[in-house]
C-alpha cells in the first residue's frame, strides 16, 4: 500500500517550466523526446527536487532494484532481488507514486533480479540477473502474471557484475552497467528485442568516475543518459552529441539522493522528464524528485 506526504506543484507546471528551460515552447512528451543533443542543459540534474511523495514498497519486495514505469503513467514495476520477484503498482494519478496501490507479483527465475525493462507495448518483459538476461513473453499487456516461462541468455563472457539495462526504442541496441568492470556496455541486436542475436558493440569506460553504478535510464532520444551511482550518491548526467553512441558520451553534471537514500538501486523517469525516481534500498521506499521551475 502507498504512503506519501504530499506536496509539489502541479504537474503541467513542471512540464511547461521545463520546456522553457530547453527554449522550446510548451511541448508535448513526444515533442520533447526529440531535442538535439546542444539544446540539453547541462543543468538538467539541477532543476529537482524531492517532492515529498514516495511509495512505500516494504511488504511486496526485499531488497528491491529496478522500477519501470508502464508509458502513460499508471504502473510502476519494481524488481525485488531478496523475493525474487517482480511487483506492479497501479497508479491512480499518472506518474504521481503518492496515488499508488500494490496490484500484483509474479516470481522470476535468477537470483540477482536486478534490472528491470518492459517494452511499449506490454507485451515483453526483461529481467537482469547481474551476468545474465531472462527474457519473458506477456500473454496480456502488462498483466505481469501472464509471463511465458522464460529464456535466460548467459553474458557473462563480458558482464561482470551488472545491475541494469535500458534498450533504444526499436530494440536495435542493449546498455548495460557494470560496477565491477566500471562500465556501460552497448551490445547490438541482430534481431531488434533478441538479446540471443547482441554482440557487443562498444565499451564506455567509466572507471575513473564511477564507485557502484546501479543503474542506467536514456532520455531525451538518446541525448542523455543517467546513471544511478550508490557509492558515490548521486545520478550522474552524461550528455552524448550523437544519440545512443556511447564513444561520443560526456559526463557534464550529478545530482545528490544521500538526503534520502545512502543506497541508491534504481532509476526511472517519466515520460517527459519532470520527475525522476529512485529506489531507496534500506528504506523500503521508491522517492520522487519533481522539477522545480527556478
Amino acid at each position: 500500500m502507498a504512503s506519501y506526504t504530499t506536496v509539489s506543484l502541479p504537474r503541467i507546471i513542471h512540464a511547461i517550466a521545463f520546456a522553457l528551460l530547453l527554449g522550446m515552447g510548451p511541448a508535448t512528451p513526444a515533442q520533447a523526446s526529440k531535442a538535439p543533443a546542444d539544446s540539453i542543459p547541462v543543468s538538467f540534474l539541477d532543476n529537482f527536487g524531492y517532492s515529498g511523495k514516495f511509495l512505500d514498497i516494504s511488504a511486496e519486495t526485499l531488497n528491491a532494484r529496478a522500477t519501470h514505469w508502464k508509458t502513460d503513467g499508471s504502473m510502476v514495476f519494481v524488481t525485488g532481488r531478496y523475493t525474487d520477484n517482480v511487483a506492479a503498482y497501479r497508479v491512480d494519478i499518472p506518474w504521481d507514486l503518492s496515488t499508488a496501490s500494490f496490484k500484483q507479483d509474479v516470481k522470476v527465475p535468477g537470483e540477482f533480479q536486478h534490472g528491470l525493462y518492459l517494452r511499449d507495448d506490454g507485451l515483453k518483459m526483461w529481467v537482469f540477473d547481474r551476468t545474465s538476461i531472462w527474457s519473458f513473453d506477456l500473454a496480456s499487456p502488462w498483466d505481469i502474471t501472464s509471463i511465458s516461462e522464460g529464456e535466460n541468455t548467459d553474458l557473462s563472457f563480458f558482464v561482470e557484475r551488472g545491475h541494469d539495462i535500458d534498450f533504444t526504442p526499436e530494440g536495435n541496441i542493449l546498455f548495460i552497467d557494470d560496477r565491477n568492470t566500471g562500465a556501460v556496455f552497448a551490445m547490438e541486436l541482430a534481431t531488434p528485442w533478441d538479446v540471443s542475436s547482441g554482440t557487443l558493440a562498444y565499451t564506455l569506460d567509466i572507471s575513473d568516475v564511477q564507485k557502484e553504478v546501479r543503474g542506467i535510464e536514456f532520455i531525451m532520444g538518446g541525448s542523455l543518459m543517467l546513471l544511478m551511482d550508490t557509492g558515490r550518491n548521486e545520478i550522474l548526467q552524461y550528455n552524448l552529441q550523437v544519440p545512443y553512441d556511447l564513444s561520443t558520451a560526456t559526463l557534464v553534471n550529478a545530482f545528490d539522493v544521500s538526503e534520502l537514500t545512502l543506497q541508491g538501486r534504481g532509476l526511472s523517469l517519466s515520460a517527459d522528464f519532470t520527475s525522476i525516481y529512485v529506489t531507496g534500498r534500506d528504506e523500503e521506499k521508491v522517492f520522487q524528485y519533481d522539477l522545480v521551475p527556478e
